[in-house]
């Protein structure tokens, strides 16, 4: 079976798929996605789950701004923005204050835009909750 197969399995023995059914019904180690699943060893899992962790928490940090024309503009207070140095965060302070990192944030948007759009351009809902937002 292929992977969307084994997937699509488990949604109609359980009526659902998340990640924690699918971690569940991989965990014998004769299963199909097992190796797909448990492909690190505890340490390294663990490992990987702490930097996860940690990268949340860097994210969850918020600040409060107010733009030229008084309006609250609320957005994170770090960003990854050099794409050579993965998981490296900048304060958004720095970002601002430097043409070059302004501009690889700015890329990093217009990627992550797109790559939305690719995702959800066939549904014509993401229209309409794009003219929504935008007006």
């Amino acid at each position: 079976m292929t992977l969307r197969d084994e997937l699509q399995a488990i949604y109609d023995e359980y009526g659902k798929l998340t990640a924690e059914l699918v971690v569940e019904v991989a965990r014998p180690a004769g299963h199909p996605l097992h190796d797909r699943v448990f492909d690190r060893s505890r340490k390294d899992a663990a490992d990987a789950w702490y930097l996860h962790r940690a990268g949340e928490l860097i994210r969850s940090v918020r600040v409060t701004y107010r733009n030229a024309s008084g309006a609250k503009l609320d957005c994170r207070a770090f960003s990854p923005v050099r794409p050579q140095q993965a998981g490296v965060y900048d304060p958004l302070e720095v970002i601002a204050a430097d043409p070059m990192l302004m501009h690889l944030l700015l890329a990093r948007m217009e990627r992550e835009w797109k790559d939305m759009r690719q995702r959800y351009e066939h549904l014509s809902e993401f229209w309409v909750l794009v003219r929504e937002d935008v007006a």
